[in-house]
């Protein structure tokens, strides 16, 4: 079962943090949607996000991850008025067929994803979706695998990552009927990928001319540029922002950058100007 950290706690900690240097904050749990329904307060998620704004130093609050089926309009109206919260949000979706995300126990349908996706999007113009998706899960046919690549090309999530699915011991999926030989499912899941590249691409080169509010993670040794994130980018997961190291920066700092250029993942720009704290 989902046990709820203490909510004074996980502020004392976060006050620590800032305290510490840190600016960007992530909440992460199984289900951060869930926190407090063991207290019998569903929904105490909104009020941890009211209390973490509050906190002096912290500039950038990220969210992960939250269940589709669990995104009620509180907890978007809480992004919204917490301006701290970035417009970022990883959806655990896993597939988008009904009958799959029976099997796999989920406890939403397509409708409620496509219904939260809609919400999210209105409230939040601009928000940063990302995803997870598994191919190949045990009975999955050609039809519904084709009706996930549909989805994703139809969605058009900004983050997407997929993977074959994989029998893990002692799993009740491990057990199930329908197994798929390995080059079946890998092929499914490289396939996925090639679409989201596609619409990867088309996304990054939408940002190019303009200024992207970016924190800086240090140099990557192999170009001698420097590493930075936008908003869009969750640390060790999604793609940077890559600027010469003409001018130096500091690490943990915020600046201005204008971007010039794009690929599949990555952006490319120059810094405006170092934002004030």
């Amino acid at each position: 079962p989902l046990r709820s950290r203490p909510l004074e706690d996980c502020v004392a900690e976060a006050r620590w943090l800032a305290g510490e240097g840190v600016r960007e904050l992530i909440l992460v749990a199984q289900d951060p949607t869930a926190y407090g329904e063991d207290w019998g307060k569903p929904g105490a998620v909104c009020e941890l996000l009211d209390r973490l704004q509050e906190i002096d130093g912290i500039r950038w609050i990220r969210i992960l991850y939250a269940y589709p089926e669990r995104i009620s309009d509180a907890f978007i109206a809480a992004m919204v008025r917490n301006t701290k919260v970035v417009p970022y949000l990883d959806l655990p979706i896993q597939h988008c067929d009904d009958a799959v995300l029976k099997a796999m126990n989920r406890r939403g349908g397509r409708a409620d994803i496509e219904d939260a996706i809609a919400r999210l999007r209105a409230a939040i113009p601009g928000i940063t979706l990302r995803t997870t998706l598994i191919a190949g899960f045990p009975g999955e046919t050609e039809e519904q695998y084709a009706e996930l690549c549909d989805f994703v090309k139809t969605m058009r999530f900004d983050r997407l990552g997929c993977f074959a699915y994989s029998a893990e011991e002692n799993t009740v999926a491990a057990k199930m009927d329908g197994q798929l030989d390995e080059e079946t499912k890998q092929r499914r899941a490289d396939h996925i990928m090639e679409l989201q590249a596609e619409v990867s691409a088309d996304r990054e080169k939408e940002m190019v001319g303009q200024t992207l509010e970016c924190i800086c993670d240090g140099v990557d040794d192999e170009t001698g540029m420097y590493l930075l994130r936008s908003k869009a980018d969750c640390p060790e997961i999604d793609g940077n922002v890559l600027t010469p190291a003409d001018t130096p920066l500091e690490t943990g700092a915020f600046y201005l950058v204008t971007i010039t250029d794009a690929d599949t993942y990555d952006l490319y720009g120059y810094v405006e100007e170092k934002l004030e704290d």
